[in-house]
Parts: structure tokens; C-alpha cells; sequence
């Protein structure tokens, strides 16, 4: 990977863009707003912590929902992308507001050594992205039963937005009973529970590393809002997610 530029600012207004089509690999990094994007079948909305990676030649269209701060980031991927395309999330918002000041200090210094800074600092964003996968990767599901493997994947693709367990049954060709009986052989537990625990591990992450409210938290972690969050973690772990945060912040 190879870093080709890098451009910060902020937009005040609402606006619209027509699609385009970038020759390099783009990634919009998000500090501050919302906005709404569609990269070719993907489509969604990306808030701050989010990154949006569109790849060279597929149509990007985007459209503010709050003002926004965010970074513009161009790669080349030496014959593929470290990051596969659409949005990813970063739960270490720490170490992520501390590239982005610095990315910030740097935006409009073109020499060498700041090149060569924004490089490293561009990379471990990447690198944390990276990390990040591969401790949830801890929590992936094996078995042998391929339609209950797939399953897993799509509750787990899924598990930070609502999600309903009775279309991904549909969409398996299963009923709920069959779903859960059949996940239950396959994995020792209910998709439910396998949702659950995808949730509250991302949510320990997040309490622990990030200044994140509950409400915030809850919404990232696909929980309707920090009121329920704190009933099924203080039930899950034996104390509230503040007495979490307390005993586990460094």
C-alpha cells in the first residue's frame, strides 16, 4: 500500500455529489457529522470512527446528514487493498483521535518527512483495523455444518446494526425453531446468545478504551439505546457498565 494523498477539511453545509469514479483506492475517515454513501451495492451512513473505502473504478455518491469534519485518503493498493470496500468501524477511538490530530498538524505540509509521517500514521490505521479483526475473529464460529457456518457469518457481518433473527432464518430457507435447533447442535448455543455475545464484547471494548457514552455504545453496538444496553450487560457480567468502566479503564 502506498499513500498518494492525503486532504482534510471541514464541510459547514449540506451537499450533495454526483457518482464518481476514482482511479485509486479513497477512503473517507470520519472525525465529526454523518453522512449518507453508496458505493456501488453498498449504502449506508458513516459517523465518526467509521471509514468508507471505495474502490478504483466503482461509482461513490455521498450526501452529508450534519455538518462534517472527515479525512480524504488516497492509496494505491499494489494489486489489491489491505482493506476490503464499504464501511468498516474502529472501536480504539483513543489511538484513532490521536492519528487524526496529527494528520490534522500535517494536512497542509507537502515536505518529505511530513509525507512520510502521514504515511505512518495513514498505515496504522489500517493496522488497527487489522488487529481489531482479528480479535473479533476470536469469536467466529467453526463447524462442519456449512448452512449453520454461514449463519454464524451473517449473524456476525451483522450484529452492529438491528437485526432480525427470523429473516436470517428466511433467508437460510429455515424456521426460527429449525435455526435455532440446528445452531445449537452446531455451535453448543442459540444465535441468539452467539448475537448477544458478539454485542457485549464489542461493548467491553468500547467501554474500556473509548470516552463513548452508554447511549453511544448502545448504538454501536447494535442496541436499540443505553437503557437496555445496561440491563443485559449488568444481567450478562454481575455490575453495570459503569462499575465496568471503572475497574477495567487504565
Amino acid at each position: 500500500m502506498e499513500l498518494l494523498d492525503h486532504i482534510y477539511w471541514k464541510q459547514k453545509r449540506e451537499f450533495a455529489l454526483p457518482s464518481d469514479r476514482y482511479e485509486s483506492w479513497v477512503v473517507f475517515a470520519v472525525e465529526e457529522g454523518i453522512f449518507r454513501y453508496e458505493i456501488g451495492e453498498h449504502a449506508g451512513e458513516a459517523g465518526f470512527a467509521d471509514l468508507v473505502v471505495c474502490p478504483p473504478g466503482i461509482p461513490f455518491v455521498r450526501e452529508t446528514v450534519t455538518p462534517l469534519t472527515f479525512h480524504y485518503i488516497q492509496f494505491a493498493g499494489d494489486g489489491g487493498s489491505p482493506l476490503p470496500s464499504g464501511l468498516l468501524h474502529l472501536n480504539d477511538t483513543k489511538r484513532l483521535v490521536s492519528n487524526y490530530a496529527y494528520l490534522r498538524q500535517l494536512a497542509e505540509d507537502s515536505s518529505p518527512e511530513a509525507r512520510a509521517w502521514k504515511s505512518h500514521l495513514v498505515a496504522d490505521l489500517w493496522q488497527l483495523y487489522h488487529m481489531e479483526s482479528r480479535e473479533a475473529a476470536g469469536l467466529r464460529k467453526f463447524t462442519e455444518d456449512a448452512l449453520m457456518a454461514e449463519a454464524a457469518a451473517a449473524i456476525s457481518a451483522q450484529a452492529w446494526e438491528p437485526l432480525s433473527l427470523l429473516d436470517t432464518a428466511r433467508n437460510l430457507g429455515l424456521s426460527p425453531v429449525q435455526l435455532t435447533r440446528r445452531f445449537r447442535e452446531a455451535f453448543g448455543e442459540t444465535p441468539s446468545s452467539y448475537l448477544k455475545s458478539l454485542r457485549l464484547a464489542k461493548a467491553r471494548t468500547l467501554l474500556k478504551d473509548s470516552e463513548l457514552t452508554l447511549a453511544q455504545i448502545a448504538e454501536r453496538c447494535g442496541y436499540e439505546n443505553g437503557f437496555y444496553l445496561s440491563r443485559v450487560f449488568t444481567k450478562t457480567s454481575g455490575m453495570s457498565p459503569a462499575e465496568y468502566r471503572k475497574r477495567h479503564r487504565v
